[in-house]
């Protein structure tokens, strides 16, 4: 009975706690994207009393008493709100939604000592090395991914237009999305994907393995390009780094070592978040025009780690074409380290030109079942991404079974609009134009592209107007043959040309090729697109105007390409080859005879072929039929090359060894900007006419070429031994930042320099005949003194145009030559 009594009376005094708790939950969301907020101070007015909401913006305050009618919500980025509560009520549900501002800097008051903030930030500078999560020897977890894309910001001019207007019409039955202003969203993209993500950190390899995926979008397909694309590999972030690479630009943390020159900070609150007390640390760039984040980050007490970050870049930035990229994260502690656990990333991309759209890229990452410290085996990391067999095998259920938030209605809205969409005819053919000009090629017939139709139409000084048509086979066809063909046809030679190539694909892991070629075509010496990796749009602007040194060709190759370890990529083949000039062009078939020596105009070669290429931390996806890569991560990429020459094979003319390597590398200084440089060194060993040399590429023309000399005349100077070195040092915006008038124009201030050493043997030099009339040997040598050309210019004017001043320092007594330019090109960057 006394045991019922207590129980009575603490049953009773709970009720009348629980009677006087007042609950006010809800979720923070912003105006414009709708997205939550993260790590928002949610508090009772002129009190103390708070909590900061969780990365799914909600929040729950729990309180004996209100001391106040109105509650005070407030984000770094964010306009302070005050919203009004009901002291009548004891449970509350109040969703809030804060408007973008632009962050200025706190006014601070300077006083005796330093800034509080300053030792908590010096503190999270020197554990950098303990808390840097790639740090340990190895993680992996199993991660959702979510990717969502909209066309935002349309205006009444785009919406008169026919395809705006076919939209509108086909799913006004449907629905509307808007954003909160009544701005009309359109839906172009919605993916998830669930991936098993490893990382390992000696030798730094990283795998991840895409296990399902779910993709809605207009032009796009559920085909394992894509799929390899929207995992957890693109959406990488680290704060413990220096430099954070965000869209290929690299901005300061605000840990960075050199953080006091960049940023600023203010010590904004303490509180717990969850079990761990933290410091709440309020970060604006020193200059808005800086490549640097502004923000919030949670340092936690002790280890002095990251527990939370919310950063993000503001349209000051000296960026193109993005008015707001945010980037908000949580790590959790596992085994001692904070490891990222959530991800989000919204990226506001502005009108490219003016009347057209906007787009709105919203990225969601969880990460669970996270293991630590177990490397896996190096061969195991050999392929960066792979798609599981089964990945397109999954239905709603399953979705809705692993998302870790359950689809809003607009998202289910966004799914249904997409399929109605992208059936309207209009939409299909902009579409098809779309993939038209991102790859090339056209579809003709099942398994079959017409293209490239950047080269269909050329016109020069030797063949006339050239019409080309051009047809390969797609995955369609097969997944394991790939054919490709070519004929083309000149009015002023009234010739044919024409090629073919069978490539047979052994397997995609490692990915595995054989292929034979055959062509008959024009090629311009020293001009190939292999040899000095032009892109589709040089090399077609090349069959134009004026051949340099044009000749016929006869090709016939096989080739054998395998990667034979992750970063590691070997070619071996052979080939013939002829050469019979369209210009005047002779040369000595004994040339130790000296100008007794018969000449001749045409020569044969027979070659084997070996290539390697070491490319440590590539990132390579398979493209249906094709492999495609998008360069190193950080490491510089090395190729050796080696061609042997045999004379009587096969009709071949001469015995010689072609070696060549090439080392190019990106460095990022942070703060000072990115250095790009390229080092190359050959040798021609052997007795061979000028063609079969290095001729170092010359630019005559008004226009900036990044692979040639700019000031140096076409066939200046050819060598049988050579090493040259090329950088470029982009400074971004660290010096016109600083111009108040110049600043808003975001411009770009660049260097550049380019050395050449070379020789070319006596025995190179006479094989060609000097002859004033036929000019056969217009070339000329380099002796020691290197060739020397500096630069400097403004890249991003207008967003578009670089311009850039150039000097040539040696070689100043040769006729005909300019010893100061000044050239443009066109780019389209961030």
């Amino acid at each position: 009975m006394k045991q019922l009594y207590f129980l009575i009376i603490f049953l009773s005094s709970t009720l009348v706690f629980a009677q006087n708790t007042y609950t006010i939950k809800g979720k923070v969301t912003d105006f414009v994207t709708h997205d939550p907020i993260p790590f928002a101070a949610v508090s009772i007015k002129n009190s103390t009393i708070g909590r900061n909401t969780d990365f799914e913006g909600n929040f729950i305050l729990q309180l004996p008493n209100l001391t106040s009618d109105s509650l005070l919500i407030s984000c770094m980025g964010y306009t302070t709100k005050t919203v009004f509560i009901r002291r009548d009520s004891l449970i509350q549900v109040v969703n809030i939604q804060l408007k973008p501002s632009d962050i200025l800097l706190h006014e601070v008051t300077v006083h005796a000592g330093e800034n509080p903030a300053w030792a908590i930030i010096r503190k999270a500078v020197s554990a950098k090395s303990d808390n840097n999560f790639k740090k340990i020897s190895a993680f992996d977890y199993i991660s959702y991914n979510k990717i969502e894309v909209d066309v935002n910001n349309i205006t009444d001019k785009l919406r008169k237009r026919k395809i705006a207007e076919k939209v509108n019409k086909a799913i006004e039955d449907i629905g509307t999305l808007t954003d909160d202003e009544g701005k009309s969203l359109v839906p172009t993209f919605i993916s998830e994907s669930i991936s098993h993500y490893y990382f390992r950190n000696d030798p730094r390899l990283s795998k991840e393995i895409i296990e399902k995926t779910n993709i809605k979008g207009i032009g796009v397909t559920d085909g394992s390009l894509t799929a390899q694309l929207i995992g957890s590999t693109f959406q990488q972030y680290n704060f413990y780094v220096n430099q954070v690479d965000v869209l290929n630009k690299n901005f300061a943390s605000p840990i960075a070592d050199d953080w006091r020159l960049i940023y600023d900070y203010y010590l904004a609150d303490s509180s717990y978040i969850g079990d761990d007390y933290c410091y709440r640390i309020e970060f604006t760039p020193k200059r808005k025009q800086d490549l640097a984040f502004a923000g919030t980050m949670w340092i936690n007490k002790g280890s002095w780690a990251i527990a939370q970050i919310d950063a993000t870049i503001t349209k000051d930035a000296n960026l193109n074409f993005v008015e707001r990229i945010k980037i908000q994260q949580e790590l959790e502690p596992i085994d001692s380290i904070w490891i990222p656990v959530k991800n989000r990333i919204v990226v506001d991309v502005s009108e490219i030109t003016k009347g057209s759209a906007g787009l709105l890229l919203k990225f969601t990452n969880y990460n669970e079942d996270i293991v630590t410290n177990r490397p896996k085996d190096v061969k195991f990391y050999d392929r960066g991404i792979e798609i599981a067999p089964d990945y397109r095998e999954n239905d709603k259920k399953y979705w809705q079974s692993v998302r870790p938030e359950p689809f809003t209605d607009k998202e289910q809205l966004a799914y249904t609009m997409i399929d109605t969409i992208k059936s309207i005819p209009v939409v299909k053919t902009y579409t098809e134009i779309a993939k038209i000009l991102s790859s090339g090629y056209t579809r003709l017939f099942t398994g079959i592209e017409l293209g490239p139709l950047v080269y269909s139409g050329a016109y020069n000084n030797v063949e006339g107007v050239r019409v080309r048509l051009g047809l390969r086979t797609n995955y369609e066809f097969s997944r394991k043959w790939v054919l490709e063909g070519y004929l083309a046809y000149g009015t002023k030679d009234d010739a044919w040309k024409g090629g073919g190539e069978i490539t047979k694909i052994f397997s995609r892991k490692p990915w595995t090729t054989l292929s034979l070629k055959l062509t008959h075509d024009i090629e311009q010496v020293g001009l190939r697109k292999e040899d000095l990796g032009l892109g589709a749009v040089y090399s077609a602007y090349m069959r134009f105007f004026t051949l340099m040194r044009p000749f016929y060709e006869n090709e016939s190759r096989i080739q054998f390409q395998r990667e034979v370890a992750k970063g590691i990529f070997t070619t071996v083949g052979f080939r013939t080859r002829s050469f019979d000039p369209l210009y005047s062009f002779q040369y000595r078939l004994r040339p130790e005879l000296g100008d007794s020596s018969p000449t001749t105009t045409h020569f044969n070669t027979s070659e084997f072929l070996s290539e390697i290429t070491f490319a440590r931390d590539e990132l390579a996806v398979i493209n249906d039929n094709e492999r495609l890569s998008f360069g190193t991560i950080k490491s510089p990429t090395i190729s050796v090359k080696y061609i042997v020459g045999a004379k009587n094979l096969l009709g071949g003319d001469f015995t010689y060894h072609n070696i060549a390597a090439k080392y190019s590398h990106t460095l990022n200084l942070g703060y000072f900007g990115k250095t790009y440089y390229r080092a190359e060194a050959g040798a021609i060993l052997g007795t061979v006419p000028y063609p079969l040399l290095k001729s170092h590429l010359g630019n005559e023309t008004i226009f900036i070429v990044g692979n040639s000399f700019n000031l140096m005349n076409n066939f200046e100077f050819i060598s049988d031994r050579y090493f040259s070195v090329r950088y470029t040092h982009d400074f971004e915006g660290l010096l016109f930042n600083r111009f108040p008038l110049i600043k808003k124009w975001k411009w770009r201030t660049f260097t550049t320099g380019k050395f050449l050493w070379g020789t070319l043997t006596d025995k190179n030099y006479n094989i060609t005949p000097q002859n004033p009339e036929t000019d056969f040997r217009n070339f000329s040598r380099l002796s020691t003194a290197p060739y020397i050309e500096l630069g400097y210019g403004i890249s991003n004017i207008f967003k578009f145009f670089r311009v850039e001043a150039m000097h040539r320092l040696t070689y100043l007594d040769r006729p005909d030559i300019k010893q100061f330019g000044v050239k443009v090109s066109a780019e389209i960057s961030l």
